[in-house]
């Protein structure tokens, strides 16, 4: 992939995961908090998934 001038897939969601957990700690009402906490856990699962399937990939 480095090769061919591809960034992974999971390195860009893990930004966005990034970016979702520093707003999750500007926040301060329960609904904002339990709306953030499912972002940041279906971008996490993203992650998770598109790395696993790379790995896979390169067995």
């Amino acid at each position: 992939m480095a090769e061919a001038g591809v960034r992974p897939e999971e390195f860009d969601l893990k930004e966005k995961q990034t970016a979702a957990r520093q707003v999750y700690g500007t926040l301060t009402g329960p609904d904002e908090n339990a709306a953030a906490m499912a972002r940041i856990a279906e971008r996490e699962m993203r992650c998770n998934l598109s790395r696993d399937a790379r790995r896979a990939f390169y067995r």
